[in-house]
């Protein structure tokens, strides 16, 4: 298996405490390579293996990532991310091997869905091991606010009295899907949410009420759209 010298791989073979010896000539950026037969390998296995609910892509998307020590891989790999364990994979194009990237060597990373890039970041300031990926869906990691998404899947546990399901023979997993938003402040500091309403983001920002009364006309739950669209314009975005 060739991978270049930006990467550092360690093939997971049947024997766990295996390693190939070309391993150590490459660096960390990725700890694991694993089978093709494995059921994530493949774009055709994402949708077999929970689909959208638990990937961010159904194939093999384009993309980018930036290792700790700004190294960075692009050209010729395919990215997806899997949503239930928070982890990166990579596909070199030509060759059928799926790599786990090491979190804690990867420093953000983008993936193309469709017209949109898709942004994932670190953020020790909500995660104090820095080791866990969230969406940068609003503002920048540099800007006066960022607005940060932490989307988690979990594997709901199959019903074996489902008639249907028994009938088609389908005991795939299913996933459920939650979220959490923070926004990331040089002086709040952090205030995560799952909902929020006109009158808590004004309590939460007064100083930027004139750009709230515009952009939020209900004094409903406020939707994603209109947060990013907040967090945009506070930044000059």
């Amino acid at each position: 298996m060739k991978l270049t010298q930006l990467l550092s791989v360690v093939l997971l073979l049947s024997t766990p405490n295996l390693l190939l010896s070309q391993a150590r000539s490459f660096r960390d950026f990725i700890i694991a390579a694993n089978s093709p037969t494995n059921p994530k390998a493949s774009a055709a296995n994402f949708k077999t293996a929970g689909g959208k609910d638990r990937f961010l892509l159904e194939e093999w998307g384009k993309g980018w990532a930036l290792s700790r020590g700004s190294e960075m891989v692009k050209e010729g790999y395919g990215f997806n991310f899997d949503f239930e364990k928070n982890e990166l994979y990579l596909r070199k194009d030509d060759e059928d091997v799926m790599i786990v990237a090491d979190n804690n060597s990867v420093r953000r990373f983008v993936i193309a869905d469709g017209l949109d890039s898709i942004r994932f970041v670190k953020s020790i300031a909500v995660d104090k091991t820095n080791k866990v990926f969230f969406q940068l869906i609003g503002g920048s990691t540099s800007g006066k606010i960022s607005l940060l998404k932490l989307r988690t899947s979990k594997a709901l546990p199959v019903n074996k009295n489902d008639y249907a399901r028994n009938f088609n023979g389908d005991y795939s997993s299913q996933y459920r899907n939650e979220s959490v938003y923070f926004f990331v402040d040089a002086e709040i500091g952090v205030k995560g949410f799952e909902k929020m309403t006109r009158d808590e983001l004004l309590k939460l920002f007064p100083q930027h009420q004139a750009i709230i009364v515009k952009l939020v006309t209900s004094k409903k739950n406020i939707d994603e759209k209109t947060l990013i669209a907040f967090t945009n314009e506070v930044n000059g975005l």
